[in-house]
């Protein structure tokens, strides 16, 4: 029969899928045990999934803005509103954390995005930790940034910040 697929592969084909195949898997373990969000595809799988015991804390972070106009606001991080996501942040709270001018980069993001909206004053990096069996909730604040030049903020120019 003239066309048909042989059986078996050559030696450079099974080298070759052999040599792929560990290094998809190879990327993907250290991806899981030293990587973050940086590695995506390869990121931690942690990100996608846990599960919390029933007399377990919940923790959801956020940001909130005081307003130019005095009026403490909810941040809308999205891709719509502001231009980033909620899960981005999450992704990088620890650099928020020990970096809390990248938050300048958030009010740069609204200031673009949403010019007809008051400026952002202060921004908070909040986590929000509730108790499955209670319901009770404790806010923290991680990070606070008080922005440079609010009415025309500047990105803060550092390496992987904003826009």
């Amino acid at each position: 029969m003239r066309g048909a697929v042989q059986g078996r592969l050559g030696p450079y084909a099974v080298l070759w899928r052999l040599a792929v195949t560990a290094g998809v898997v190879t990327t993907v373990c250290l991806g899981t045990w030293v990587g973050d969000d940086g590695w995506w595809p390869f990121a931690p799988m942690s990100q996608y999934a846990f599960s919390v015991r029933n007399d377990g804390v919940v923790g959801s972070l956020g940001m909130d803005a005081l307003t130019v106009d005095g009026d403490l606001v909810r941040v809308p991080l999205s891709k719509e509103r502001i231009g980033i996501e909620r899960a981005e942040i999450e992704g990088q709270a620890a650099r928020f954390v020990r970096r809390p001018e990248l938050l300048q980069d958030i009010a740069v993001l609204h200031s673009r995005r949403l010019p007809r909206e008051p400026a952002y004053a202060v921004i908070y990096l909040r986590n929000t930790s509730t108790r499955i069996l209670t319901g009770d909730s404790t806010v923290t604040t991680l990070a606070m940034w008080r922005v440079v030049d609010p009415r025309n903020p500047r990105p803060s120019g550092l390496p992987g910040g904003g826009p």
